[in-house]
């Protein structure tokens, strides 16, 4: 006991409890990183052990399965082409045979032409007045030498000529291998851009720049583009040409030039006409001005290649070209009556216009 006669009592230092839970945290660590990390790191690595076993196994299955298949697969399909290639052989040799044989039979029946036409050669043509002439004796003068027949097959077919000089120009053959082009509002264009922007449109269409050469002046508003090649040959280009040009349902592809002054200037290219097919298209235009007075509330179209007018997607008249100053019409008169169209009026300011000589007409 104190001089006071207070009883002495032990006291814990300061801070003893906080060291012990300190303590106590250190010594788990220590028995984490010994026993269970190294538990842990064992279970997770014979797992992964088992796992690539197992993957292992069943990659091996599905390649022994794959290959079994693929194998199969391609033993049947070589069997399939050995089989369809003798059966291909078989038919073409079959062919060539009868190929043979044919070509045997054409050629003894050209011989036998051949020969009854030498044998039996046509007489000489007589004279113009018809008579054998003086001291002919009524014989046949000498035969001519009878042509082969393989010369006769070999010798170019006679085509008759389209467009001669008798032909009148207002019923000539449209040309099948020329296109012609003008520009709007009759803009002057250089040849050499025009050139350009044609090349390109060939390009599209899938022909060479060499396939068109074009005609015109160096700086104009109009020009013509001539396909090149056998007459054939072009024509075909020709309506390559204008048939990629047309994108269908009534549209186009775009058609510009640059101008030399930078401007984007529009050009219309269109076949070759003869005046009768543009003299059909000018008075059907005509004509379908005077139905839209007479029949305000119908709308009508023109289909310019028949001088047809159109309402409702029937035709109401065509325009039928008589002659290079005359013309008729043709009408249906189902749709005429159903329109309230008076057929009399029409006629009359239709053959009014052709008479007294309007545009075109």
């Amino acid at each position: 006991m104190s001089k006071d006669g207070n009883t002495n009592r032990s006291r814990s230092p300061k801070g003893s409890k906080e060291d012990d839970g300190e303590s106590m945290e250190s010594k788990l660590m220590v028995l984490w990183k010994k026993q269970i990390e190294p538990l842990m790191a064992e279970q997770n690595e014979a797992r992964d052990k088992v796992l690539a076993e197992q993957n292992e196994v069943r990659d091996t299955a599905v390649k022994s399965l794959v290959c079994g298949l693929v194998s199969s697969e391609v033993k049947r399909l070589e069997e399939k082409m050995d089989s369809g290639f003798v059966e291909v052989h078989t038919k073409v040799d079959s062919g060539f045979v009868g190929v043979d044989k044919r070509f045997g039979t054409v050629n003894e029946a050209l011989a036998r032409i051949e020969q009854a036409i030498t044998s039996n050669p046509a007489p000489a043509p007589l004279p113009s007045g018809g008579s054998l002439g003086p001291g002919a004796s009524g014989a046949a003068s000498a035969p001519l030498a009878a042509p082969s027949y393989a010369g006769i097959l070999a010798s170019p077919p006679q085509h008759p000529v389209a467009n001669d000089v008798t032909t009148p120009s207002f019923n000539r053959r449209a040309n099948p291998t020329k296109l012609f082009s003008n520009f709007h509002a009759r803009e002057k264009v250089s040849k050499d851009k025009f050139t350009a922007a044609i090349v390109t449109l060939a390009l599209e269409a899938n022909l060479a720049d060499s396939d068109v050469s074009i005609l015109g002046d160096r700086l104009d508003d109009r020009y013509e583009l001539q396909f090149l090649g056998e007459p054939r040959i072009a024509a075909v280009k020709t309506l390559q040409f204008y048939e990629s040009l047309q994108l269908g349902r009534g549209k186009w592809k775009p058609q510009f030039v640059t101008s030399d002054d930078g401007r984007q200037i529009q050009f219309y290219i269109a076949p070759d006409k003869n005046p009768c097919q543009m003299r059909r298209e000018i008075l059907s235009k005509h004509l379908k001005v005077i139905l839209e007075g007479l029949a305000i509330s119908t709308e009508f179209f023109v289909k310019k290649t028949s001088g047809s007018i159109y309402a409702n997607k029937r035709v109401v008249v065509s325009v039928v070209i008589t002659g290079p100053e005359s013309a008729r019409l043709d009408w249906c008169h189902g749709k005429r009556i159903e329109l309230g169209i008076d057929q009399g009026e029409v006629e009359s300011q239709f053959g009014n216009y052709v008479v007294s000589g309007g545009p075109g007409s």
